[in-house]
Protein backbone atom coordinates (compact mmCIF):
# COMPACT_ATOMS: atom_id res chain seq x y z
CA UNK A 1 0.00 0.00 0.00
CA UNK A 2 2.94 2.26 0.98
CA UNK A 3 4.77 1.56 -2.21
CA UNK A 4 1.42 2.05 -4.18
CA UNK A 5 0.78 5.46 -2.81
CA UNK A 6 4.68 6.49 -3.21
CA UNK A 7 4.72 5.45 -7.04
CA UNK A 8 1.41 7.99 -7.41
CA UNK A 9 3.66 10.59 -5.89
CA UNK A 10 6.40 10.27 -7.81
CA UNK A 11 4.12 9.79 -10.88
CA UNK A 12 2.62 13.27 -9.80
CA UNK A 13 5.56 14.57 -9.77
CA UNK A 14 6.93 13.73 -12.77
CA UNK A 15 3.80 15.05 -14.66
CA UNK A 16 4.55 18.90 -12.86
CA UNK A 17 7.77 18.72 -13.94
CA UNK A 18 6.59 18.04 -17.46
CA UNK A 19 3.95 20.74 -16.92
CA UNK A 20 6.55 23.28 -15.84
CA UNK A 21 8.94 22.17 -19.23
CA UNK A 22 6.32 22.98 -21.63
CA UNK A 23 5.19 26.30 -19.75
CA UNK A 24 8.82 27.08 -19.93
CA UNK A 25 8.36 26.46 -23.19
CA UNK A 26 5.64 28.12 -24.47
CA UNK A 27 7.14 31.61 -22.49
CA UNK A 28 10.20 31.19 -24.89
CA UNK A 29 8.39 30.47 -27.50
CA UNK A 30 6.38 33.74 -27.26
CA UNK A 31 9.43 36.10 -26.31
CA UNK A 32 10.85 34.52 -28.77
CA UNK A 33 8.09 35.52 -31.28
CA UNK A 34 8.06 39.21 -30.03
CA UNK A 35 12.19 39.18 -30.26
CA UNK A 36 11.53 38.03 -34.32
CA UNK A 37 8.67 40.29 -34.74
CA UNK A 38 10.61 43.88 -33.63
CA UNK A 39 13.58 42.72 -35.07
CA UNK A 40 11.66 42.23 -38.41
CA UNK A 41 10.19 46.09 -37.43
CA UNK A 42 13.40 47.49 -37.37
CA UNK A 43 15.01 45.82 -40.40
CA UNK A 44 11.64 47.47 -42.25
CA UNK A 45 11.72 50.56 -40.38
CA UNK A 46 15.87 50.42 -41.55
CA UNK A 47 15.04 49.55 -44.76
CA UNK A 48 12.52 52.67 -45.49
CA UNK A 49 14.68 54.69 -43.62
CA UNK A 50 17.79 53.77 -46.98
CA UNK A 51 14.79 54.26 -49.39
CA UNK A 52 13.96 57.72 -48.42
CA UNK A 53 17.21 58.93 -47.68
CA UNK A 54 17.99 57.02 -51.47
CA UNK A 55 15.40 58.78 -52.86
CA UNK A 56 16.47 62.29 -51.07
CA UNK A 57 19.77 61.84 -52.28
CA UNK A 58 18.44 61.26 -55.95
CA UNK A 59 15.99 64.34 -55.83
CA UNK A 60 18.99 66.44 -54.27
CA UNK A 61 21.06 65.45 -57.35
CA UNK A 62 18.26 65.99 -59.57
CA UNK A 63 17.86 69.72 -58.19
CA UNK A 64 21.04 70.37 -58.81
CA UNK A 65 21.67 68.66 -62.38
CA UNK A 66 18.82 70.74 -63.28
CA UNK A 67 19.74 74.13 -61.93
CA UNK A 68 23.39 74.02 -63.63
CA UNK A 69 21.03 72.87 -66.52
CA UNK A 70 18.96 75.92 -66.29
CA UNK A 71 21.66 78.38 -65.26
CA UNK A 72 23.65 77.20 -68.69
CA UNK A 73 22.08 79.55 -71.09
CA UNK A 74 21.80 82.71 -68.16
CA UNK A 75 26.17 81.92 -67.82
CA UNK A 76 26.54 82.18 -71.26
CA UNK A 77 24.71 85.26 -72.02
CA UNK A 78 26.61 86.80 -68.87
CA UNK A 79 29.82 85.74 -70.27
CA UNK A 80 29.42 87.36 -73.50
CA UNK A 81 28.07 90.23 -72.18
CA UNK A 82 30.80 90.44 -69.68
CA UNK A 83 33.10 89.91 -72.45
CA UNK A 84 31.55 92.41 -74.70
CA UNK A 85 31.58 94.90 -71.90
CA UNK A 86 34.41 97.37 -72.06
CA UNK A 87 34.71 98.83 -68.92
CA UNK A 88 36.51 97.11 -66.21
CA UNK A 89 34.03 99.15 -63.50
CA UNK A 90 31.88 101.84 -63.37
CA UNK A 91 29.80 103.42 -60.68
CA UNK A 92 27.33 106.23 -59.44
CA UNK A 93 27.12 107.73 -56.14
CA UNK A 94 25.16 110.69 -54.64
CA UNK A 95 28.04 113.32 -52.84
CA UNK A 96 26.15 116.16 -52.50
CA UNK A 97 22.69 117.32 -52.04
CA UNK A 98 21.01 120.57 -52.15
CA UNK A 99 17.52 119.85 -50.31
CA UNK A 100 16.02 123.55 -51.15
CA UNK A 101 17.18 123.41 -54.55
CA UNK A 102 16.20 119.75 -54.57
CA UNK A 103 18.50 118.79 -56.41
CA UNK A 104 21.68 116.19 -55.92
CA UNK A 105 25.20 116.30 -57.44
CA UNK A 106 25.60 112.58 -58.81
CA UNK A 107 29.69 111.25 -59.62
CA UNK A 108 30.35 109.17 -62.38
CA UNK A 109 32.63 106.63 -62.82
CA UNK A 110 34.30 104.66 -65.55
CA UNK A 111 36.94 102.72 -65.84
CA UNK A 112 38.27 101.04 -69.33
CA UNK A 113 39.39 97.70 -69.66
CA UNK A 114 42.08 99.20 -71.90
CA UNK A 115 43.05 102.47 -71.92
CA UNK A 116 44.25 104.13 -75.45
CA UNK A 117 45.44 107.64 -76.01
CA UNK A 118 42.55 109.76 -77.78
CA UNK A 119 39.57 107.76 -75.99
CA UNK A 120 36.75 109.70 -75.08
CA UNK A 121 33.66 108.70 -72.51
CA UNK A 122 30.74 110.54 -71.95
CA UNK A 123 27.80 109.77 -69.68
CA UNK A 124 23.88 110.48 -70.92
CA UNK A 125 21.74 110.61 -67.74
CA UNK A 126 18.19 110.33 -67.50
CA UNK A 127 16.08 110.55 -64.52
CA UNK A 128 13.04 108.57 -64.34
CA UNK A 129 12.98 107.81 -68.07
CA UNK A 130 12.84 111.49 -68.92
CA UNK A 131 14.60 112.84 -71.58
CA UNK A 132 18.97 112.29 -70.91
CA UNK A 133 20.88 114.79 -70.03
CA UNK A 134 24.74 114.67 -71.71
CA UNK A 135 27.97 115.01 -69.56
CA UNK A 136 31.76 114.68 -70.75
CA UNK A 137 34.26 113.12 -68.51
CA UNK A 138 37.62 113.03 -68.13
CA UNK A 139 40.22 110.90 -67.24
CA UNK A 140 43.00 111.06 -64.60
CA UNK A 141 46.59 110.13 -63.68
CA UNK A 142 44.80 106.14 -62.39
CA UNK A 143 43.20 106.20 -66.29
CA UNK A 144 39.33 106.07 -65.06
CA UNK A 145 37.16 108.56 -66.73
CA UNK A 146 34.99 111.12 -64.15
CA UNK A 147 32.29 113.44 -64.23
CA UNK A 148 29.93 115.41 -61.52
CA UNK A 149 26.14 116.30 -62.19
CA UNK A 150 23.20 117.93 -60.93
CA UNK A 151 20.34 116.36 -61.11
CA UNK A 152 16.12 117.08 -59.52
CA UNK A 153 14.95 114.51 -56.56
CA UNK A 154 13.49 111.67 -58.46
CA UNK A 155 13.04 107.88 -58.17
CA UNK A 156 15.88 106.80 -60.39
CA UNK A 157 18.56 108.59 -62.38
CA UNK A 158 20.31 105.85 -64.54
CA UNK A 159 22.78 106.47 -67.17
CA UNK A 160 24.92 104.78 -70.06
CA UNK A 161 28.40 105.43 -70.54
CA UNK A 162 29.33 106.38 -74.10
CA UNK A 163 33.10 105.46 -74.72
CA UNK A 164 34.76 106.01 -78.56
CA UNK A 165 38.35 104.49 -79.13
CA UNK A 166 39.89 103.88 -82.38
CA UNK A 167 36.56 105.40 -84.07
CA UNK A 168 34.15 102.84 -82.67
CA UNK A 169 31.81 103.58 -80.30
CA UNK A 170 30.87 101.44 -77.20
CA UNK A 171 28.05 101.80 -75.26
CA UNK A 172 27.35 100.16 -71.36
CA UNK A 173 24.48 100.36 -69.03
CA UNK A 174 25.26 101.84 -65.35
CA UNK A 175 23.57 100.80 -62.37
CA UNK A 176 20.81 103.67 -61.54
CA UNK A 177 20.85 105.31 -58.39
CA UNK A 178 17.05 105.52 -55.99
CA UNK A 179 17.54 109.59 -54.87
CA UNK A 180 14.91 110.26 -53.58
CA UNK A 181 15.39 106.96 -51.12
CA UNK A 182 19.15 108.08 -50.74
CA UNK A 183 18.36 111.49 -50.11
CA UNK A 184 15.71 112.06 -48.02
CA UNK A 185 15.65 110.80 -44.64
CA UNK A 186 13.20 108.00 -43.49
CA UNK A 187 10.68 108.51 -40.89
CA UNK A 188 8.72 106.33 -38.59
CA UNK A 189 6.58 106.44 -35.39
CA UNK A 190 3.25 105.32 -33.88
CA UNK A 191 1.15 106.51 -30.35
CA UNK A 192 1.22 104.02 -27.55
CA UNK A 193 -0.99 104.01 -24.64
CA UNK A 194 -4.75 103.87 -23.89
CA UNK A 195 -7.56 105.78 -25.46
CA UNK A 196 -10.57 105.67 -22.36
CA UNK A 197 -13.80 106.70 -22.01
CA UNK A 198 -16.74 106.57 -19.45
CA UNK A 199 -20.20 106.61 -19.74
CA UNK A 200 -20.59 110.10 -17.52
CA UNK A 201 -18.26 111.73 -20.41
CA UNK A 202 -18.67 113.14 -23.71
CA UNK A 203 -14.77 113.02 -24.33
CA UNK A 204 -12.03 109.91 -24.67
CA UNK A 205 -9.21 110.90 -22.66
CA UNK A 206 -5.28 109.93 -24.20
CA UNK A 207 -2.41 108.46 -22.00
CA UNK A 208 0.76 106.88 -23.02
CA UNK A 209 3.63 108.53 -25.31
CA UNK A 210 4.18 109.13 -29.38
CA UNK A 211 7.31 107.97 -30.08
CA UNK A 212 9.13 108.81 -33.84
CA UNK A 213 12.46 107.36 -35.25
CA UNK A 214 14.34 109.07 -37.34
CA UNK A 215 16.96 107.55 -39.91
CA UNK A 216 19.68 109.39 -41.31
CA UNK A 217 19.52 109.82 -45.21
CA UNK A 218 21.59 106.80 -46.70
CA UNK A 219 23.95 108.99 -48.89
CA UNK A 220 25.46 110.69 -46.13
CA UNK A 221 26.52 107.53 -44.31
CA UNK A 222 27.95 106.72 -47.63
CA UNK A 223 30.49 109.52 -47.46
CA UNK A 224 33.76 109.17 -46.05
CA UNK A 225 33.88 112.61 -43.98
CA UNK A 226 32.49 115.92 -44.35
CA UNK A 227 28.48 115.68 -43.93
CA UNK A 228 26.31 115.16 -40.93
CA UNK A 229 22.35 115.35 -40.57
CA UNK A 230 20.91 116.70 -37.26
CA UNK A 231 17.44 118.08 -36.82
CA UNK A 232 16.66 120.76 -34.37
CA UNK A 233 13.50 122.57 -32.88
CA UNK A 234 11.62 118.82 -32.51
CA UNK A 235 7.89 119.54 -30.99
CA UNK A 236 4.84 117.38 -31.04
CA UNK A 237 1.70 119.18 -32.29
CA UNK A 238 -1.90 117.89 -31.54
CA UNK A 239 -4.34 119.07 -33.61
CA UNK A 240 -8.14 119.08 -33.21
CA UNK A 241 -10.58 119.66 -36.33
CA UNK A 242 -7.68 121.07 -38.18
CA UNK A 243 -6.70 123.83 -35.28
CA UNK A 244 -3.53 123.57 -33.15
CA UNK A 245 -4.98 122.67 -29.96
CA UNK A 246 -1.22 121.20 -27.81
CA UNK A 247 2.13 121.83 -28.57
CA UNK A 248 4.51 118.43 -26.23
CA UNK A 249 7.59 119.05 -25.95
CA UNK A 250 10.06 116.14 -27.58
CA UNK A 251 13.20 114.88 -25.81
CA UNK A 252 15.64 112.58 -27.61
CA UNK A 253 15.42 109.05 -26.30
CA UNK A 254 17.92 107.28 -28.66
CA UNK A 255 20.47 107.99 -30.77
CA UNK A 256 23.18 106.21 -32.70
CA UNK A 257 24.88 107.28 -36.21
CA UNK A 258 22.28 106.06 -38.15
CA UNK A 259 18.73 106.46 -36.12
CA UNK A 260 17.53 109.22 -33.73
CA UNK A 261 15.01 108.70 -31.64
CA UNK A 262 12.59 111.30 -30.07
CA UNK A 263 9.52 110.52 -27.50
CA UNK A 264 6.99 112.94 -26.34
CA UNK A 265 4.28 111.92 -23.15
CA UNK A 266 0.79 112.35 -22.75
CA UNK A 267 -0.04 112.52 -18.88
CA UNK A 268 -0.11 114.66 -16.62
CA UNK A 269 -0.48 118.34 -17.60
CA UNK A 270 -0.30 116.87 -20.73
CA UNK A 271 -2.87 114.69 -21.05
CA UNK A 272 -5.42 115.59 -23.91
CA UNK A 273 -9.44 115.10 -24.03
CA UNK A 274 -10.95 114.30 -27.28
CA UNK A 275 -14.88 115.58 -27.69
CA UNK A 276 -17.23 113.47 -29.18
CA UNK A 277 -17.33 113.45 -32.77
CA UNK A 278 -13.91 115.04 -32.80
CA UNK A 279 -10.81 114.04 -35.21
CA UNK A 280 -7.22 114.42 -33.83
CA UNK A 281 -3.62 114.87 -35.62
CA UNK A 282 -0.69 114.14 -33.53
CA UNK A 283 2.01 115.89 -35.94
CA UNK A 284 5.84 115.59 -35.23
CA UNK A 285 7.68 118.89 -36.62
CA UNK A 286 11.63 119.26 -37.06
CA UNK A 287 14.18 120.86 -39.18
CA UNK A 288 17.30 120.54 -40.59
CA UNK A 289 20.64 122.10 -40.52
CA UNK A 290 19.89 123.48 -44.38
CA UNK A 291 16.61 124.80 -43.30
CA UNK A 292 14.22 122.44 -44.70
CA UNK A 293 11.14 121.83 -42.33
CA UNK A 294 9.76 118.54 -41.83
CA UNK A 295 6.17 117.27 -41.05
CA UNK A 296 5.59 113.75 -40.13
CA UNK A 297 1.54 112.72 -39.09
CA UNK A 298 2.05 109.84 -36.42
CA UNK A 299 -1.46 109.20 -35.68
CA UNK A 300 -4.75 110.11 -36.76
CA UNK A 301 -8.03 109.41 -35.86
CA UNK A 302 -11.58 110.16 -34.41
CA UNK A 303 -14.48 109.46 -31.60
CA UNK A 304 -17.34 108.36 -31.77
CA UNK A 305 -19.22 107.96 -28.88
CA UNK A 306 -20.92 104.82 -30.40
CA UNK A 307 -18.35 103.30 -32.40
CA UNK A 308 -15.19 104.31 -30.72
CA UNK A 309 -11.75 105.45 -31.63
CA UNK A 310 -10.84 104.97 -35.24
CA UNK A 311 -7.56 105.52 -36.85
CA UNK A 312 -7.82 102.63 -39.36
CA UNK A 313 -6.80 105.28 -41.76
CA UNK A 314 -3.33 106.48 -40.79
CA UNK A 315 -2.45 102.61 -41.25
CA UNK A 316 -3.52 102.36 -44.38
CA UNK A 317 -1.46 105.72 -45.40
CA UNK A 318 2.01 105.50 -47.73
CA UNK A 319 4.92 106.44 -45.70
CA UNK A 320 5.56 108.93 -48.15
CA UNK A 321 2.06 110.70 -47.87
CA UNK A 322 2.40 110.91 -43.87
CA UNK A 323 5.83 113.27 -44.61
CA UNK A 324 5.61 116.81 -46.10
CA UNK A 325 8.90 118.64 -46.62
CA UNK A 326 8.97 122.47 -47.05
Amino acid sequence: MTDWYENQEEQKEEKEKKYVTRKEFRICFVILLAAIGFATFAINDSIEQARNDVKTQVYRTEEHISSIVNNIPRNIEQGIEEANNPLRESSMEIIDVDEKAKTATIRMTAAPKEYVNGMTVKFMVSCDGAEKMEVSAAAGNDRVFTAEMEVPFCGVASATVHMKKGGTEYIQSMTGVNVESMVLPYFSGNRGGSVTWQASQDYVTFDGDIWVDVNCPEWILNLDKGASFDLKNEKMEVYVDGKLHKTLPVEIAHEDAYTTSYLAYINGENKIKLKNGKEIEFIFKAEDNNGMKYSYLVDKGAWDQNGGYENDAIWNMPDADRLKIE
